[in-house]
């Protein structure tokens, strides 16, 4: 195998490639990454096998072949190399020579024969931009649970409905779904994937408005992006009907500036940290809410627009804080029907581009 191709473009490649690569895997052949050299591209694979990532990128092919490099060895050349284009030429004992200005060297790898194949991903179909599915990701995986117990939990289900596409993330403690519209996919789909791989995922797509496609079979979804796809193992087993947890009505209604509360459970969780404190309760009475951090001497007033009921309520602290993160919302409206009943955090307009439901904790 022989062929010349952009060293920016490589490394560009491997930065996306590597987020499957497995860090120790029983498997030696998985902590390589597969070099395919093809006509006028070469496609480079890795997998841990729960996500597999396939990038192609031009290239002057002299020779075609594939070889399995040391995976994350060589991005770390690659990151290094000094001219702009690079030269590899791997002999018939899987020994690539990598050449690229005045830097040359040799690395050892292993028949591609050795490596897994990725799945075939063929099914339902739908179709989003890049920013749209990182929104979505950034804006609900947070919620997702860290207990193994319930693994269908650890990850986040996708729901396709038509010229809409959701996703749900729960703990037990906490509930966030983001929304989007998209082209109409004449579909109708409800699949879970992993927590992790979404995570990397989100690492891999960009704020751009370039198309993003997902595509689900009964084991495996596929996402393509520019020319990566990225594969990814779904979870098994029912995921809970959480709309059955969504409170219907609600005897307090506020507005209050997303920035001004985050800055003041910013200060609370300050103060808390002291005091390994990790409670913050809201009284809300009339058109002001005061944030009081547990078993310390902060409080803090803020402005609200409210309608309803007096109400005090608390939450953990990093709940509320994760919510308030992931909103780009200058105001939210927040929804209580007592001290003991779920939060809901909408946008301020009444919208479903995301819905947030918070567990009060007993004080």
């Amino acid at each position: 195998m022989r062929f010349t191709c952009n060293a920016a473009k490589l490394n560009e490649a491997l930065s996306i490639a590597i987020h499957a690569i497995p860090v120790k895997s029983p498997k030696a052949v998985l902590e390589g990454i597969m070099i395919e050299a093809q006509n006028d591209s070469i496609i480079l694979t890795t997998t841990d096998m729960a996500i597999g990532i396939e990038c192609k990128i031009m290239a002057y092919v002299e020779e075609t072949g594939s070889v399995v490099l040391p995976g994350r060895f060589f991005c770390e050349i690659a990151r290094k190399l000094p001219g702009e284009d690079v030269r590899i030429t791997v002999n018939d004992r899987n020994v690539a020579s990598i050449v690229s200005g005045q830097f040359k060297t040799s690395l050892s790898g292993s028949d591609a024969l050795e490596f897994p194949e990725l799945p075939m991903v063929k099914g339902q179909t739908a179709k989003l931009t890049q920013k749209q599915l990182k929104r979505l990701i950034n804006g609900t995986l947070f919620s997702v649970a860290v207990d193994e117990s319930r693994p269908i939990l650890t990850g986040c289900l996708f729901e396709i409905d038509h010229d809409e596409i959701s996703i749900v993330a729960l703990d037990g403690y906490r509930l966030a779904i983001c929304k989007e519209t998209i082209e109409d996919c004449n579909e109708t789909i409800s699949q879970v994937i992993g927590g992790k791989i979404l995570g990397d995922i989100a690492k891999i797509v960009n704020d751009s408005d370039s198309e993003a496609i997902i595509c689900f079979s009964k084991s495996h979804a596929s996402i393509r992006i520019d020319e990566n796809i990225i594969i990814a193992r779904l979870l098994e087993g029912e995921y809970m009907r959480y709309k059955q947890i969504l409170p219907m009505d609600y005897l307090t209604r506020i507005r209050i500036n997303r920035m001004q509360l985050a800055d003041a459970i910013d200060r609370a969780m300050l103060i808390g940290r002291e005091s390994k404190s990790n409670l913050v309760s809201f009284k809300v009475d009339g058109d002001v809410m005061t944030i009081v951090m547990q078993n310390t001497s902060m409080e803090e007033k803020i402005g609200i627009s409210s309608e309803g009921k007096e109400l005090e309520i608390a939450f953990n602290i990093k709940y509320v804080m994760d919510v308030l993160k992931a909103i780009p919302d200058e105001e939210i409206e927040m929804r209580f029907k007592s001290s003991v009943s779920p939060c809901l955090v909408y946008p301020p307009d009444g919208g479903s581009q995301y819905l947030y439901l918070l567990l009060p904790v007993r004080v």
